[in-house]
């Protein structure tokens, strides 16, 4: 492939291979900071065991504790950064006006991780917070967690509460999964799929059943959320209305949006001035602890 000087950077970027240089450049690329955040908190001993506080623009005095929303990136399980614009920074400016603390978390990639390892760091990113959540004048008893698309997957599967977590963190309130397609994953993998999906999942059954939201799904969550896209050729809303009506049916309280937005659009318009962000906070807000 020929590459001109304007397009150097892009080629740059698609034939980059090592996960961190690709998370590192992506994060470079484009990234929101804004005043009152402190970034790069580790969470555990490797570079991307990372996470950022946005914190609100002010506080007055005797004000109560805020609440904290986490967020975790997608990005198909091996790319992605806190930082990423179209994942951050409409969110924190939003959440923040209304008195929230909210955290941006980074965690280690596939396939230099397993699945299993990505969602424990999201359990010990989590286990963080809540330990330090003082430390930002925070609630560590009103914590929700959302995820994008491959973020979403981790935050749901982590909502399941699987076996094999060590050290998992105390109760939450609320997880809201974006545009998750990976409710059902002994089902994904069993029919026709992306390729990249085998290089996530591998090829061994029992270890799509280990990582399946569905499969592990065997008791009430925290209130779950599932926003999905009605126009994506793969039809998340199929598995994230059967996967809810599964939550609901062992008591968890539920919440469905489907919506006729891209995957990209379901990421990057939430925290905006729409409808759409207004049916996600009022969800946040009704499962708080007053």
């Amino acid at each position: 492939m020929k590459c001109i000087a304007p397009l150097a950077t892009f080629c740059l970027f698609v034939f980059l291979n090592t996960q961190t240089t690709y998370a590192n450049f992506f994060q470079n690329l484009e990234i929101f900071r804004q005043k009152n955040t402190i970034h790069n908190i580790s969470y555990g001993s490797d570079t991307l065991q990372k996470l950022d506080v946005y914190l609100p623009q002010s506080s007055l005095p005797n004000q109560k504790l805020a609440p904290i929303l986490i967020i975790v990136h997608g990005g198909a399980w091996s790319i992605g950064d806190k930082s990423h614009q179209g994942l951050i920074q409409h969110k924190a400016t939003y959440w923040n006006q209304q008195g929230w603390v909210v955290i941006s978390v980074n965690y280690r990639l596939v396939p230099k991780v397993t699945v299993q390892q990505q969602t424990q760091d999201i359990a010990d990113a989590l286990n963080f917070v809540q330990k330090n959540a003082s430390n930002w004048q925070a609630d560590n008893r009103n914590i929700v967690i959302m995820g994008h698309s491959a973020g979403a997957h981790l935050v749901t599967l982590l909502s399941t509460h699987p076996e094999w977590i060590s050290n998992f963190p105390k109760p939450w309130k609320a997880t809201i999964a974006l545009d998750s397609a990976a409710y059902d994953l002994e089902a994904t993998m069993s029919n026709q799929h992306a390729q990249f999906y085998d290089r996530v999942f591998g090829s061994s059954a029992k270890n799509w059943r280990s990582v399946s939201p569905k499969a592990q799904l065997k008791h009430a969550m925290p209130a779950f959320l599932a926003v999905c896209s009605t126009v994506r050729p793969d039809q998340p809303c199929i598995q994230a209305h059967s996967f809810i009506q599964h939550t609901k049916a062992l008591g968890t309280a539920i919440a469905y949006l489907p919506l006729p937005l891209s995957h990209a659009e379901i990421n990057r318009n939430l925290g905006q001035n729409n409808d759409y962000t207004r049916q996600v906070d009022q969800f946040m807000q009704q499962h708080l602890q007053h």
